[in-house]
């Protein structure tokens, strides 16, 4: 089996696919229909000399990878928002501030992401594991302990985010996009 170079990720009623210098956001809007947006894709690296220092790499396509991923799940979600029963027209200069307003929030959005994430799954069961310290001396037992203690808080988050309805639907398209990029990569026909 020949690897496709395809990556994705579900957006809300839908899936982002990326390939090399372009990638599609495919959403199925409130009237049933899908709407398909194919962009060219501008990397977050700097340069190209960056892409090959093995650990910088990935800290930037890291980077990369949430800056696409945010901003296609932003597209998904504007053919959800809800409207304001008395919507007035913007003007420019309002929807500029808006615009600007809401770039802000989803940039906090993702730094505090970031931040919950490193503290709930690396702090926390490293703290969690350092408690029982003084009555387990092997540091390889600890670390064991540490790594079954992540699992656990990973499950838990997982188990509690599932039993969203839209979390659900999102992991029903994440299936499909992987479904996608299988029969691709196996020669099969892509249909439903």
């Amino acid at each position: 089996m020949k690897s496709s170079n395809i990556g994705g990720q579900a957006v809300l009623e839908g899936i982002m696919m990326k390939n090399g210098d372009k990638y599609a956001v495919a959403v199925r809007r409130p009237d049933q229909k899908i709407e398909v947006d194919v962009q060219d894709y501008k990397s977050f690296i700097p340069s190209d000399a960056i892409k090959k220092i093995p650990f910088i790499r990935g800290i930037f396509s890291f980077i990369d990878s949430l800056v696409l991923g945010m901003k296609t799940l932003m597209y998904s979600a504007e053919f959800y928002e809800e409207e304001e029963e008395n919507a007035k027209e913007l003007t420019k200069e309002e929807a500029a501030k808006q615009e600007k307003k809401e770039k802000m929030m989803m940039n906090l959005t993702v730094v505090l992401s970031v931040i919950l994430a490193v503290a709930i799954f690396m702090i926390l069961p490293y703290f969690l594991s350092n408690l029982v310290k003084r009555y387990i001396t092997s540091r390889g037992i600890l670390t064991v302990l540490e790594g079954i203690i992540r699992m656990l808080i990973f499950l838990g988050y997982i188990a509690l985010v599932s039993r969203m309805e839209d979390i659900q639907r999102t992991f029903m398209y994440h299936g499909a996009e992987h479904k996608c990029i299988n029969c691709i990569e196996h020669g099969l026909e892509l249909n439903v």
